[in-house]
This record gives structure tokens, sequence and C-alpha cells, in this order.
């Protein structure tokens, strides 16, 4: 039987050998120019964001900030406590220049494949966009067996992830937009093995290639074993 700690080790290699291709990279300046399109009323973004309640949010893989100052400057007041975690070092250093210091934030390095320090069932609210798209199919399910843990009971997450299903052995740099290996059905079936359950999915293009992203809006159930 393999050892659950050392599948835990290698995943966590298998993120932190990813992540650094993104250390100062040019993209999130060049990200800054499509943050509307996530909280525009055009796109399904909003409308299942809208869904979540932010009392106690987490933003996974924040990157430079972008999205967590944009829900600090628009719902700060439903907001008791916004963590946004990162596995670079150096886009925590980022965001703490460039949001400061709040009362209601935390702003924290992770391992790449769980929320911790985050404790267990403290969570109303997880998101992460245009991030998860480039994880490591098993970086992606470490990650959903933790949301099991850190979301309180009927607690959601809406996860932004890659549609991606060709060549599952490529590293992601070498698919479109920087894919990962990953499908709609794949990330269903992780998320029933981790407890939760899928409330909502919808695969849609980005830039020329049809259906190669997806959004999935999941739950933990309000009375769980696990």
């Amino acid at each position: 039987m393999a050892n659950p700690d050392l599948i835990h080790s290698t995943v966590a290699q298998v993120a932190k050998s990813e992540a650094v291709v993104w250390d100062g990279s040019k993209y999130y300046d060049d990200a800054e120019a499509w943050t509307w399109l996530f909280w525009s009323e055009e796109h399904d973004f909003f409308k299942y964001f809208r869904q979540l309640d932010i009392k106690n949010l987490l933003e996974l893989a924040c990157g430079h900030g972008r999205h967590g100052e944009y829900v600090l400057s628009h719902y700060g007041d439903r907001v008791d406590r916004l963590v946004m975690l990162d596995i670079l070092q150096s886009n925590v250093d980022f965001c703490l220049q460039r949001i400061g210091p709040r009362k209601n934030l935390e702003i924290r390095c992770n391992s790449g494949v769980g929320f911790q320090p985050v404790a267990d069932g403290s969570l109303t609210a997880i998101f992460c966009y245009d991030a998860m798209v480039h994880f490591h199919h098993e970086v992606v399910k470490s990650y959903l067996n933790d949301t099991q843990r850190v979301l309180v009971p009927g607690g959601m997450a809406l996860f932004h992830h890659s549609n991606y299903s060709l060549k599952p052995d490529s590293p992601f740099g070498a698919n479109p937009h920087a894919r990962a290996y990953m499908s709609a059905s794949l990330f269903e079936q992780y998320v029933k093995e981790a407890g939760l359950v899928v409330m909502e999915q919808k695969s849609f293009s980005w830039g020329d290639i049809p259906d190669l992203d997806c959004l999935s809006l999941i739950k933990k159930p309000a009375s769980t074993s696990k």
C-alpha cells in the first residue's frame, strides 16, 4: 500500500517545481488588463461568486493580489476575514506591499498542495481564478481533499480550472494557453472522492480554444462523516 505521506511529499515537489516559472513573471502585469472579466455581470465568474458566503473567505493562488484587492474594495463590509494564499514568497511580498495591513486580512505562503495553516472548518468560502488552470491534476486533487477539511458544513468553493483533456503526460507549458491536463468529469470525480458535491459546472472558451476552461461551484454537505 502506498505511503500517504510520501505521495503528499511528491505532489508538493511537483507543485513547487511548476510554480518556479511564475516567479517574477511578466504575466502578472499583463493579467491586470483582464481583471474586469472576472467581476463583470456578463460572465459566469461573478454569477457563481455571488452564491458564496464570503464572511470567512480564502483566495487560493492570489498572485499579485488583483482579485483580493477587488474583493476588499467592493465587498469589504461583508468580509470578516480574507485569507490570501500563494506558494511563492515573492507574490506574498507583492500583495503585502500592494494592499497593506488590514485587520480582516491575512496574506501567507502555503505548501502548494493544501490550505495549511488554515484551521479545520473555519472558512465559509474559497475561490481561485486564473491559476488552477495551470495546476497538475494531482495538485488539484490534493487541494480538493483539503477543501473538505477547511470549509464549514454548507460552505462552498469556486474553482476556475482547466478542461484540457488531451495529452495527459505533457507539461502544462506545452499545452494551449498553458492549460494543465484536466477535464470537467475528472474534476467532478475528485470532488466526489473528497466528500464534496458539484453544485454547478460550466465549460467555456479561453482565447480561441472552445471549452478549454471550466468553472466548478462545489459545496461541502451540511452533514458529513468525513
